[in-house]
């Protein structure tokens, strides 16, 4: 039974990393540094107080901190990862030896295009 509800919670928690990083790269005026939008104040403002009304689904105390400390955990991870996986395939003898990242397919595919 608790086997269930954790497998459940972790589904529910990696569908909404998926929704909110769906919901960032609708903003490049946070991640895209060579957009004329990036440099642009109230458009970071804006687009961080959508995702801070995201994110209070999950934690209805969430702020701005909260939601850039939470991106920035994210991109870490994700770079992390790819740097294992192209270590492992630089010293692989074989073609099962190669790294497995944790992430989902679909969210390395979406911080694939931010990173």
């Amino acid at each position: 039974m608790y086997y269930q509800i954790t497998m459940a919670k972790r589904t529910e928690d990696r569908e909404f990393v998926i929704e909110l990083l769906q919901l960032y790269r609708q903003y490049p005026a946070l991640w895209k540094v060579k957009s004329s939008e990036y440099s642009d104040r109230n458009k970071k403002n804006d687009a961080y107080k959508v995702l801070v009304e995201k994110y209070k689904e999950v934690d209805p105390n969430a702020d701005r901190a909260l939601v850039k400390k939470k991106l920035n955990s994210l991109r870490t991870n994700y770079r992390k990862e790819l740097k294992k996986v192209k270590a492992s395939y630089k010293s692989v003898a074989g073609t099962y030896d190669i790294y497995e990242p944790s992430l989902t397919r679909y969210g390395t595919r979406i911080l694939n295009r931010l990173c």
